[in-house]
């Protein structure tokens, strides 16, 4: 057989968001400390997952798994673990992650071909926190982690002819979370979509919903500029029959609904029916606030 016989992977590359901010931020050296820190973090999690860390390139790393599941896996863990780390969060560190799978040519410690240049352009394609997956790698994932699968659609990829259609991966922080969605019965919709306004802006969701980014950063769907408010602080799902709002920020939100204030801070709640929403310390301050309503 020859050396450059191809075989069938799943490659998965987690790459930093706007590194460059950190150096400005902290210095070289410090920020470079965080930069490795979260490239080791990412290689662990693929390495307790049954993948092959194949090696750094600046400030993104490269994995190989023999299974599709075990990648998406690791791509949540990834996530999870960097928005859990304190130091990462008061400077906004995030990852996005690019996922697909097929032929590739191993030689020498490393991976080469079509196959890796499509996961390299989808990390670069995803937000912060996000990981997109091609359609290529849906087609050999357990039948109940598809659930956890959103479409975004048919999209351009730098340097590549035509279109590819990406999902995004919304899947649970741990294994035993997905398996727990699994087995649980299907959840019926409980709406069909849900509306909501931000000063003028009005805005309509449906159950096609993947994310909808709250924060301060030009990079957000909405831009809400308050100095409570992280750069990258809230978004809006859907999931399970459920419209979410999932808060990954320093400071917090508060939801009102059914005449109760909740407090998040790096958590999720479903919304319903109808309510406000007030990111970081905005709470009475009626110029940031965020009216939904769910039909």
């Amino acid at each position: 057989m020859s050396e450059y016989s191809p075989t069938d992977l799943t490659i998965l590359f987690a790459d930093i968001c706007r590194s460059t901010v950190l150096f400005d931020q902290l210095g070289d050296q410090a920020a470079l400390e965080l930069v490795m820190e979260s490239l080791q973090i990412a290689g662990k999690i693929a390495m307790q997952n049954h993948g092959t860390v194949i090696g750094t390139i600046g400030d993104e790393v490269m994995c190989t798994f023999r299974s599709a599941d075990d990648a998406l896996i690791a791509a949540s863990l990834i996530h999870s673990q960097i928005q859990g780390h304190k130091l990462m969060q008061e400077h906004h560190l995030a990852m996005r992650i690019g996922i697909n799978s097929g032929a590739v040519i191993s030689s020498r410690g490393s991976v080469y071909g079509d196959t890796v240049n499509t996961a390299a352009r989808l990390a670069q394609q995803a937000k912060a926190n996000q990981s997109l997956v091609s359609s290529a790698t849906i087609a050999s994932i357990r039948e109940d982690l598809r659930d956890q699968l959103r479409m975004v659609g048919k999209i351009s990829l730098q340097g590549k002819p035509g279109t590819i259609e990406v999902h995004e991966w919304l899947g649970a922080e741990t294994e035993e979370e997905i398996t727990e969605v699994a087995i649980k019965s299907e959840v019926p919709t409980r709406s069909f979509f849900m509306t909501a306004s931000y000063l003028t802006r009005q805005m309509r969701f449906d159950p096609m919903l993947v994310r909808f980014l709250f924060g301060r950063s030009m990079d957000c769907d909405q831009v809400i500029d308050h100095t409570t408010i992280s750069r990258e602080h809230a978004e809006f799902m859907y999931r399970n029959g459920q419209f979410i709002l999932r808060d990954f920020s320093t400071n917090g939100s508060v939801v009102v609904q059914d005449n109760n204030a909740e407090q998040l801070h790096r958590s999720s709640i479903e919304l319903k029916g109808r309510g406000e929403i007030y990111l970081g310390r905005t709470l009475h301050q009626p110029r940031f606030c965020i009216k939904f309503k769910l039909h």
